[in-house]
C-alpha cells in the first residue's frame, strides 16, 4: 500500500490541492445495466473500430495506431469514417447506458472533499455520487464550454470540471486530434482558468498513463514546467518505466508515488487511507 507524505495530507486538508482523475478511477466499476466496464483509451477505441461499416481498410489502420498507442490519430480515423448518429449512439452505450455504481476509489475522493476536482473522463459516475445524500447541495458540475466557472471557483461551492466534456452532452466531448484543437480555439477562457490552477494549486493525478494522450496534452497546456519547489503528484501503477518517468518529473514538475502496477485493490486501499488521514488532520486542526 501506498506510504502518503505528510505534505500532500496536509494540502488535501487545507484543500490546496486539486484531485485530477482520468480513466483508471472509474474503470473499477460495475455496470446497474450489463456487466460492462468503463474502458480505457484503447478499449474504447477497439470498440468504435467494429462500429464502422463497409471500411475494412479503414478499420485495419484505426487497429494499427491503436496497437502502436497513437490514440489520437487513431481516433481520428475512426470518428471521421463513423456516421455522426452511430458515433453518439455508441458512446452513450458504452458511457450513460450501463449506469455505472461509483467504487470504492469514487468515495475516497469524495471523503478527501477536494474543492476542485478535475476529470477527464467522459462518464458521470462521480458527478452522480458527490450530488447524493449530504453533498446534495455542495457541488456544481462543469463542463470546459461553460462560461461561469471563474465565478463558482470563488465561491465555497465545490466544483467537478469535465475538461474533455462530457456524455450528457456528446458534442462536447473531446476525443480526436481535432476535437482538442477546437476546444482550446473556441474555449480559450478555460484552458487559460486551468492554466491559472495549475500554477497556483497543488495537483495530484490519480487515474492516469503517462501514456495517455489526454494528460499529456494537460500537462503541457497547464504549463508545469513552470519553476517551483512544489511538485505535483502522479499516483502510478509501479511497471511504469524509469526513463518515461525522469523525463516526466524533469519536464512537469512532478513527483511519482507508486502502486503495484495493475492491481485496482490497492489503489483503491491506498487512496481510501489517504482519505482517513485527510480527515483525521482537519480534525485535529479544525481552523486550517
Amino acid at each position: 500500500m501506498i506510504v502518503w507524505g505528510d505534505a500532500l495530507v496536509k494540502e488535501l486538508s487545507a484543500r490546496r490541492c486539486i484531485v485530477f482523475t482520468g480513466a483508471g478511477v472509474s474503470a473499477g466499476c460495475q455496470a446497474t445495466v450489463g456487466v460492462r466496464k468503463p474502458p480505457k483509451w484503447d478499449d474504447l477505441l477497439n470498440e468504435l473500430t467494429y462500429k464502422i461499416r463497409n471500411q475494412s481498410e479503414i478499420q485495419l489502420l484505426a487497429k494499427e495506431l491503436i496497437a502502436e498507442k497513437k490514440f489520437l490519430d487513431a481516433a481520428e480515423v475512426i470518428v471521421s469514417a463513423l456516421n455522426h448518429a452511430d458515433y453518439v449512439d455508441a458512446m452513450r452505450q458504452i458511457f450513460d447506458i450501463p449506469r455505472y455504481q461509483p467504487s470504492s476509489l469514487h468515495e475516497a475522493i469524495l471523503k478527501i472533499d477536494p474543492k476542485i476536482l478535475i476529470t477527464t473522463n467522459y462518464d458521470t459516475i462521480y458527478d452522480r455520487y458527490c450530488q447524493q445524500g449530504q453533498a446534495a447541495e455542495g457541488y456544481n458540475v462543469f463542463k470546459y464550454t461553460d462560461r461561469h466557472l471563474v465565478g463558482q471557483l470563488r465561491s465555497p461551492i465545490r466544483c467537478v470540471i469535465k475538461a474533455h466534456g462530457c456524455i450528457t452532452d456528446p458534442d462536447s466531448i473531446v476525443l480526436t486530434r481535432s476535437n482538442y484543437f477546437n476546444a482550446k480555439q473556441k474555449n480559450l477562457h478555460f484552458f487559460r482558468t486551468l492554466d491559472a490552477l495549475f500554477l497556483t494549486h497543488t495537483i495530484i493525478f490519480v487515474g492516469y498513463s503517462l501514456g495517455d494522450p489526454d494528460i499529456q496534452i494537460a500537462l503541457e497546456n497547464a504549463n508545469i514546467s513552470a519553476p517551483s519547489t512544489h511538485k505535483h503528484y502522479f499516483v502510478t501503477g509501479a511497471g511504469t518505466p524509469d526513463a518515461l518517468k525522469k523525463a516526466a518529473e524533469r519536464t512537469y514538475n512532478l513527483e511519482f508515488i507508486k502502486y503495484l502496477n495493475g492491481d485496482f485493490l490497492d489503489l483503491a486501499e491506498s487512496m481510501t487511507d489517504l482519505a482517513d488521514r485527510v480527515m483525521s488532520y482537519r480534525t485535529e486542526n479544525p481552523d486550517i
